[in-house]
């Protein structure tokens, strides 16, 4: 009974943030064009209601959350919530199926669709679905910051990614760190709208693709994504953009809030994460120029854009990736399982991880050519923790683990071989687009398949230990 109370205190401003976030703004826009839903509006009613209610009745009331509290309540909230968020694309006429994976999609700000010919759809519910990938961008790193570490003690894996927002960059006090990265974010996408409107965009057009962009989600109101607007200008602001919200916002707050760029420049991780990028961008504007033949103007402009889109687990695409051959394609989707930066909104196993794993094992390979060599992993300076390391080798192994089971799901499901590996990168990653027969949307999975790479969604965005904790029988005995 304790446990139920808790779930539903905290399910009451989770759903309040969504009514007030995403289902409010869309069902304004629909009255202002006099196109107004009334499922929607039911659906917002409903949800303000029901969050205000509960606030009200609990009010008073005083719990002290433990881990177990905690894996099962963020859990909870990420599945009711898309829930709740797949009933006005139902009650558009899709599948539950359907409309699940597209709700999953966008509050995981993964970015694969189902629908196909978007611009067929109200411009509210295009606002909508844009503003679900906003939401879920800002409030998955809010629930890390806020309530996994005031219920999770001493995990080392959680506290490692939310090192980047920890005292130097933001307040100590997680409401007030909650708070600063509101604001940030906020900021960010309002310059981002500015930026996409100066650069030729309409408002509309600059404000929901600044929500995707700046969440790194993906999703666009035009069946053909960013090939649509066919503006160089338009896509250089992408990539920048992109780049920013797939690095670290604690280093962004503490440069502007300092008036220096040394922090930068002092952190691991962020000089790996340019490297990486860099050495990507590289590879594909060779690539596609000596392999597929592409001019060098054209190598440059799909090799730096799509790149940077898949590598930072955005998802924007020109045109369908099949377009660009095969190796560029899959080799971006290899590089992708590295991700964006900790401290950010990007996916992947993110890039901090990656770099530990490195020096570990280039630290190892000296001691095995130097026995009596003294010598010891670091990161930013710090020598490397065995607890860490163990936490790093863990999550890798069970990353790895879990993607090839969702694969060989969809494989089972009759998806061939290159389209279940790509899907299920592009599920686990929240990196969006496929390859494959999944290249230009999801609509010819099966339910099930559907419902399989929804999951995924769900698990990578909870970095798998919070979904895996729940699988285990003690958990629930405890």
């Amino acid at each position: 009974m304790n446990t139920t109370l808790k779930l539903l205190r905290f399910l009451g401003p989770t759903v309040l943030f969504f009514s007030t976030f995403v289902a409010l703004p869309a069902l304004v826009f629909g009255a202002i064009n006099n196109n107004l839903d009334q499922i929607l509006l039911n659906i917002c009613v409903g949800s303000l209601f029901y969050s205000l209610l509960i606030m009200f009745t609990l009010r008073r009331k005083k719990f002290s959350y433990t881990p177990r509290d905690g894996f099962l309540i963020t859990f909870v909230c990420w599945v009711f919530i898309s829930l709740i968020a797949s009933l006005p694309f139902y009650y558009q006429g899709l599948s539950f199926s359907d409309s699940f994976f597209e709700a999953v999609s966008g509050l995981t700000t993964t970015g694969s669709t189902v629908l196909q010919n978007i611009e067929s759809y109200p411009d509210y519910l295009l606002l909508y679905r844009q503003l679900l990938q906003w939401a879920g961008g800002v409030g998955l790193v809010i629930v890390v910051l806020a309530i996994i570490p005031a219920v999770s003690g001493g995990m080392k894996v959680l506290q490692a990614e939310t090192s980047g927002f920890a005292d130097k960059s933001f307040s100590p006090r997680l409401r007030e760190t909650a708070r600063s990265l509101l604001g940030f974010y906020l900021l960010l996408t309002i310059v981002c709208v500015f930026a996409y409107w100066a650069a030729g965009m309409s408002l509309f057009e600059a404000a929901t693709h600044s929500f995707s962009t700046v969440s790194i989600g993906g999703f666009s109101i035009y069946t053909d994504n960013f090939g649509h607007f066919n503006n160089q200008a338009i896509e250089s602001i992408a990539t920048i953009f992109m780049l920013l919200s797939a690095m670290n916002f604690g280093l962004h707050f503490l440069s502007l809030s300092k008036g220096t760029i040394k922090y930068y420049l002092q952190n691991d991780e962020f000089k790996f994460f340019l490297v990486v990028v860099l050495f990507a961008v590289l590879v594909s504007v060779i690539t596609l120029n000596a392999k597929e033949g592409m001019s060098f103007s054209d190598s440059l402009r799909f090799g730096i854009f799509q790149t940077v889109s898949i590598v930072t687990t955005t998802g924007f695409t020109l045109e369908p990736l099949n377009n660009l051959g095969t190796i560029v394609p899959l080799f971006i989707f290899i590089i992708a399982f590295i991700g964006a930066c900790s401290g950010s909104v990007g996916g992947g196993m993110k890039a901090w991880r990656i770099l530990m794993l490195l020096r570990v094992g280039f630290t190892n390979i000296t001691k095995l050519m130097h026995p009596n060599a003294v010598a010891h992993a670091k990161m930013n300076n710090e020598k490397i923790q065995p607890s860490q390391i163990e936490a790093v080798f863990s999550f890798i192994a069970i990353y790895i683990t879990f993607f090839l089971i969702f694969m060989f799901v969809l494989i089972f499901q009759d998806v061939d071989f290159y389209s279940s590996f790509a899907g299920t990168a592009a599920a686990i990653n929240n990196l969006g687009p496929g390859l494959g027969e999944l290249s230009e949307n999801y609509s010819s999975l099966s339910n099930f398949s559907k419902i399989t790479l929804a999951s995924a969604m769900i698990v990578g965005r909870l970095e798998l230990f919070g979904v895996l904790i729940l699988l285990v029988p003690a958990y629930w005995r405890s």
